[in-house]
């Protein structure tokens, strides 16, 4: 009876593993984010990263589903998810370019709480008593975060970094919507194809010329970015939804350490319990889920 017993334990391992590599990846990204919009626009290391992402993304397409994995019933659908796409990422990395990393990233770390509020207008998936409260305890947590009554409060970070966190929210309803018909490679395709469209035409006003390092820094992070995309897919492949978003916690670490080396920017003692205070409301969120198998 050990084959069968084994193989679920097995799965997890794995799936554990490659959500841990996604988020190493996806905080290195976040932090040549950083680094580089202090001398470039958001709008043009999207470019790049999407520019990238593209024809990788037609290329996956076409190999799994063939030709017809590129046509869908739905497009108004996948307009509006990659509309939430482009406005999620867009105030995530503006808040990233004016707030410590660790701070935008714990406060973006409430998206659980977010996810949970509206899947209950959008899903009737109404949170449980449990949830509610972890849900008042992750708010509390971003205030400490962002300490409403300190005196260097940036406030446009703070509230790109919220607003960020609401629409990744609302991409993820949509995904989900969505995932009973639609391909996750045609999401991520289209996702990424309107941030192309969005950029190349903004690129006209905005490029500045970069130096040869600094576009080479800018392909990896379009190579970067794709990586974490895979092995978070892979992770949610093989592990429960409850395991990968409790390791994707993790990003707090890094963002840490990488504010730390890079930017000599240290949490404080605040940052610090609201970041606690958030992970602890998420983790319960998220165990917290009907469909979480025991």
């Amino acid at each position: 009876m050990t084959g069968p017993q084994a193989r679920p334990d097995n799965r997890y391992w794995r799936g554990a593993l490659f959500t841990l590599l996604a988020c190493l990846l996806f905080s290195t990204q976040d932090a040549l984010i950083k680094w580089l919009s202090d001398d470039y626009t958001l709008l043009q290391l999207l470019l790049i990263r999407s520019a990238l992402s593209v024809p990788l993304m037609v290329l996956a397409v076409r190999a799994r589903h063939g030709w017809q994995g590129l046509t869908t019933t739905k497009p108004a659908a996948h307009i509006l998810r990659a509309f939430f796409n482009l406005i999620a990422f867009l105030s995530y990395y503006f808040a990233i370019s004016r707030m410590p990393l660790v701070d935008a990233v714990s406060i973006v770390a409430s998206y659980p709480i977010f996810l949970t509020l509206l899947s209950g207008l959008v899903l009737a998936e109404h949170p449980n008593g449990r949830q509610i409260l972890a849900i008042i305890t992750g708010f509390i947590g971003v205030i400490f975060i962002v300490q409403p009554g300190g005196s260097e409060v940036d406030w446009l970070g703070a509230g790109a970094a919220l607003f960020g966190c609401l629409m990744f929210a609302a991409l993820a309803i949509q995904t989900r919507r969505m995932s009973v018909s639609e391909s996750t490679e045609l999401m991520l395709l289209t996702g990424s194809a309107l941030i192309l469209l969005v950029s190349a035409l903004a690129a006209p006003f905005l490029w500045i010329q970069p130096s040869a390092n600094e576009f080479a820094l800018m392909l990896l992070l379009g190579l970067i970015g794709l990586g974490g995309q895979y092995f978070l897919t892979n992770g949610f492949k093989y592990a429960p939804v409850y395991i990968v978003g409790a390791l994707e916690y993790s990003t707090l670490g890094w963002a840490a350490f990488y504010g730390w080396v890079i930017f000599h920017d240290l949490p404080t003692a605040t940052v610090i319990a609201g970041a606690l205070l958030v992970v602890g409301s998420g983790l319960v969120v998220l165990v917290s889920e009907p469909g979480k198998q025991n």
